[in-house]
């Protein structure tokens, strides 16, 4: 007998021996997870054949339609040629993403469509759809998308509650210019009264997808509507080869200042962004919120992009423990930026703690209307790259920065006024934060950014920082600021 053969052998006897002794625990426990519980109805009695040929849509259609509560879907290859439709009340499980697969089966030269889709007046709730795989065809699409609305896997632009997505595949979707790509829930910006709630992404890989790279969701801008309770955590998030236009992994979007989405948590999420994304996590009218543990690398970097993005109408949150981290070292990166793109504008109360960023040419910067920012225990490090910035604080107002360790940055920290009407820079408080290594080309450690008129002492405290092993000819602090004590 071949020894491979024989080895396999034994390792077959032993196992029928261990789940013998067991009661067959172990071999049943396996062959369950694979299988149906009880009520749950297989697609295949439907009709749908699952073998990556026949086309599967009408079939799988009439499982969502008359089903039951639970589909199960067996191992196999669903090939779609248009969009399902999918209903309240229900439960999706796969055998695993990777073996339970629902593929596009467009023809290229077609406009492409979603592959699952909710529009309009719809209202979608309770559902779970998990343990599946979906498939696009993003590298054989020749057409793209008109309004940019096609080529998602999950379109979901309607009314949402206590929608789950777990251990799910999304890979191949958009159509390689500025259309589709992975998920989309919410409903569309005019709609009015659809509402927004308890939604979890957990445990799914978004993978190689055009234009929305990974996940986007966004509320109503309609005053009244209830937009609150999002969880994404535990995800992994890659990018998109070859595509013209790719924007962001996750994109939080409240409807407004009369629709803010509230009660938002990201933790425990993956990059590992090879190509050119815009933002790994950006957050935008979005009120108490939590990112957390998420870790971002960056092997390669659009200009002007960021790791974690904060804008217009952020209030009440905290990024603590994230790692921020860029291979490049001719990066334009910025590592967590708190800015409003609007002005007059205002982001306010968050705590930017105990995070490491490292490789970026600006890592934390709090900008242009925000206050009430605690910037505290993070770890920064560069290169001492041209221009590079530990932490920038521009036109804000009530900000604290204490306790960090800052390596290798040209300016460890920069301050301004603004060049904006009605721009400022008040009640800054900069203490007991360590410089290591920093400076070059005849930079001030603390750097000031013209314009600095109608600056009060009393509204800037800069004390007890330290700086060692700064690069030859560095000023430690930029002599325009006045100073209470260094």
């Amino acid at each position: 007998m071949d020894s491979k053969l024989a080895l396999l052998s034994r390792r077959r006897i032993g196992l029928v021996a261990l789940g013998a002794a067991l009661g067959g625990g172990v071999v049943l426990a396996a062959q369950r997870l694979l299988q149906p519980v009880s009520g749950q109805r297989g697609v295949r009695a439907f009709g749908a054949k699952g073998d990556g040929i026949h086309d599967d849509r009408a079939a799988l259609q009439q499982a969502i339609d008359f089903g039951g509560d639970e589909l199960w879907f067996p191992s196999g290859q669903y090939r779609l040629t248009g969009p399902l439709r999918p209903r309240s009340g229900q439960v999706w499980r796969g055998a695993g993403p990777s073996r339970s697969v629902l593929v596009y089966g467009g023809a290229p030269t077609e406009v492409p469509f979603n592959l699952l889709h909710c529009d309009g007046n719809d209202v979608l709730e309770d559902v779970t759809i998990r343990d599946l795989g979906f498939l696009g065809g993003r590298s054989q699409q020749l057409s793209s998308s008109p309004q940019g609305q096609e080529g998602f896997a999950l379109y979901l632009r309607c009314a949402l509650r206590a929608i789950s997505i777990l251990n799910c595949r999304f890979q191949h979707f958009g159509d390689g210019r500025s259309g589709g790509g992975g998920v989309i829930l919410g409903p569309r910006p005019e709609a009015e009264g659809q509402g927004l709630e308890s939604l979890r992404i957990e445990d799914c890989v978004f993978a190689d997808n055009g234009n929305v790279p990974g996940l986007y969701i966004a509320a109503c801008q309609a005053p009244g509507c209830n937009c609150r309770g999002i969880s994404v955590n535990n995800n992994s998030f890659a990018g998109s080869v070859g595509s013209t236009k790719v924007q962001n992994c996750i994109y939080i979007l409240g409807g407004g200042a009369q629709s803010l989405l509230r009660h938002v948590m990201i933790s425990g999420n993956r990059f590992e962004l090879d190509t050119r994304i815009d933002v790994a996590i950006e957050l935008n009218w979005v009120d108490t919120f939590t990112l957390s543990g998420n870790m971002l690398h960056f092997q390669a970097v659009m200009p002007g992009s960021s790791g974690i993005l904060i804008r217009d109408g952020c209030a009440n949150g905290a990024i603590v423990g994230n790692v921020i981290v860029s291979d490049r070292a001719d990066n334009d990166l910025r590592g967590i930026l708190v800015l409003n793109f609007q002005h007059p504008g205002t982001i306010t109360n968050l705590v930017i703690s105990d995070n490491v960023v490292s490789g970026v040419i600006g890592a934390i910067g709090v900008d242009r209307g925000s206050t009430g920012v605690v910037v505290a225990n993070n770890r920064i490090s560069g290169s001492n790259a041209q221009a590079s910035v530990g932490i920038r604080i521009v036109d804000a107002s009530g900000v604290l920065v204490n306790g960090n360790i800052i390596s290798a940055m040209t300016q460890a920290m920069a301050m301004g006024m603004g060049d904006r009407p009605a721009s400022g820079l008040r009640n800054i408080v900069v203490e007991h934060n360590r410089f290591d290594r920093c400076g070059g080309d005849g930079q001030a450690l603390i750097a000031a950014i013209v314009p600095l008129s109608g600056w009060a002492a009393k509204e800037l405290l800069i004390r007890d920082n330290t700086a060692v092993d700064s690069v030859a000819g560095s000023r430690q602090i930029d002599p325009v600021f006045f100073c209470r004590r260094w």
